[in-house]
């Protein structure tokens, strides 16, 4: 048993040793497979990032931006329709050479001249050779009689800088103007508390763009004013002061309250602004114990041209004082009609009456104007209106008025000779055409008064995009009756338009009598073509 056991042990003993060899052989084999591998793995990673590293080396080095940089802008005209002048400053980067070209593109005139060719730098920085960092290129577009080159307004126009065959800078630049609409900073009324028949002003500031246009007051809604003041009227502009101002003169307002009037102005762009003063009058009724006053004129209505008109407020008086102080004042406003699309200026005056009347009631007294005793300055084909206004002592004041429109006996056309019938830019002497003016005066013999002959002078002129051509026509008389007259404008030139396309003929003329050389009318005609 014990042999048996013996050689169990030795048998387990033996078997342990054997399986101790193999499992260190397995170990011994599996040990070195491992750092194989990993020399392996570390072999393909420095292969792949080396063909990793070359392939990206391969790329092209992208271009370093360009670093010259500019600012542009424009110098326009002082009536803001053309651009007078471009700018362009060299605010960083090296050096460009002068032989650098500045490119001009127009929006909306692509094929005027001054956009067909480039400008060199060289033109308009202080070294012709270089345009170096802080300079500024001026350059000033030429504009000879009948041959400007000053961009039209408005337009945006693109700017372009090239040197050495790259566009270098590039901008677009537009061609218009922010207009601040107007506003009414302040209006009043001067004396604040105007009393009954009293003199006042009416006074405004404006800010913002106003430009030439005028400012109005409407003062119809005061009691008294509308029949001498049926529509606006313009204000008048004191530069030094910066104000508007309208003044209603004495005998006008008949009745006490509180009013408004409205002053309103429309700029040049369309843009408008509206103002309400308050207009407060003190004092008694102007209408009491039956004051009226009427207005007429001898002759009724007046003959034109009239060299004596007189004005005479019938004044009626039905209560019964006796030998009451009587004042009267006149007011004579005429608006001459527009004869075409361009209104001229009216005219109105501040007429007195005599002094030292009286009047007892009730009756009638007819008070003539009196400074001057006549009143002449009548234009045709206007409206004028002619007030009177009385103040009776103790009693009151009452005013009237009364309108009537002149005739228009004289009228103009503007054309051009009709050889060619149409106008060419590429014409030449013979073949261009002449600017023609026609006159036509209507005073027949049968008129009063007769026999009445006009003499007219002023000037034509021809609007094209950047061009104006002007001729001035001669003081020429024109008999009574005479059916019509046909001036040829400067016969010693002729015209030719600076380019094909649309062009406006104006035609302005001032008419008088040539017997006295009073001005009794104007004509404004327009008239439009196309050259080819």
């Amino acid at each position: 048993m014990q042999s048996t056991r013996s050689r169990h042990r030795g048998a387990l003993r033996s078997a342990g040793r054997r399986a101790g060899r193999r499992w260190t052989g397995r170990a011994r084999k599996r040990g070195v497979s491992e750092v194989v591998a990993t020399i392996i793995l570390l072999a393909m990673t420095v292969v792949l990032f080396g063909s990793i590293f070359a392939w990206v080396t391969t790329f092209p080095v992208p271009t370093q931006p360009n670093a010259t940089q500019f600012s542009a802008n424009l110098v326009l005209t002082t009536n803001l329709s053309y651009v007078k002048a471009i700018q362009i400053t060299h605010l960083a980067g090296p050096s460009v050479s002068g032989n650098a070209l500045i490119y001009l593109k127009s929006a909306y005139h692509p094929s005027a001249p001054e956009f067909q060719n480039p400008i060199a730098a060289s033109v308009g920085i202080p070294n012709p050779s270089s345009w170096n960092l802080g300079q500024t290129f001026n350059y000033t577009f030429p504009c000879p009689a009948g041959a400007c080159e000053q961009p039209k307004l408005p337009d945006n126009i693109t700017v372009l800088v090239v040197a050495s065959s790259q566009v270098i800078f590039s901008t677009i630049l537009p061609g218009t103007v922010i207009s601040v609409p107007p506003n009414f900073v302040v209006t009043s009324v001067s004396p604040a508390t105007p009393s009954v028949g009293a003199s006042f002003t009416i006074t405004a500031v404006v800010s913002g763009n106003v430009g030439t246009s005028n400012v109005y007051v409407n003062v119809s809604n005061i009691p008294g004013l509308k029949s001498a003041y049926p529509t606006a009227q313009v204000m008048t502009y004191t530069a030094s002061t910066n104000r508007w101002t309208f003044t209603v003169p004495a005998y006008e307002t008949n009745a006490n309250g509180t009013y408004y009037a409205f002053v309103n102005v429309t700029n040049g762009v369309g843009q408008t602004a509206v103002a309400g003063v308050v207009v407060t009058i003190s004092g008694a009724s102007s209408v009491s114990s039956g004051l009226t006053v009427a207005v007429v004129m001898i002759p009724q209505p007046p003959t034109l041209p009239t060299t004596s008109a007189y004005f005479a407020a019938l004044v009626t008086y039905q209560g019964t004082g006796t030998n009451l102080g009587l004042t009267v004042g006149f007011w004579a406003n005429q608006t001459p009609g527009t004869n075409g699309p361009k209104a001229w200026p009216g005219s109105s005056q501040a007429l007195s009456g005599p002094s030292g009347l009286t009047i007892s009631g009730p009756s009638t007294e007819t008070v003539y104007s009196s400074s001057p005793a006549t009143y002449s300055s009548w234009l045709l084909n206007s409206s004028v209106s002619i007030a009177a206004a009385g103040t009776v002592s103790t009693v009151g004041s009452a005013s009237g008025s009364t309108n009537f429109a002149t005739l228009n006996l004289v009228t103009g056309s503007a054309s051009w000779s009709t050889s060619p019938t149409k106008p060419s830019h590429t014409c030449s002497g013979s073949s261009c055409p002449y600017l023609t003016a026609t006159v036509k005066n209507a005073w027949l013999t049968s008129m009063s008064p007769a026999g009445t002959s006009i003499t007219f002078a002023g000037i034509m002129y021809a609007n094209q995009t950047g061009h104006t051509f002007s001729s001035a026509i001669a003081s020429t008389a024109l008999a009574s009756g005479a059916a019509t007259t046909s001036s040829t404008v400067d016969s010693a030139a002729r015209w030719t338009p600076s380019i094909a396309g649309a062009f406006t003929l104006v035609l302005v003329l001032t008419v008088t009598l040539t017997s006295s050389g009073a001005t009794i009318g104007y004509i404004w005609a327009t008239v439009s073509g196309t050259s080819t």
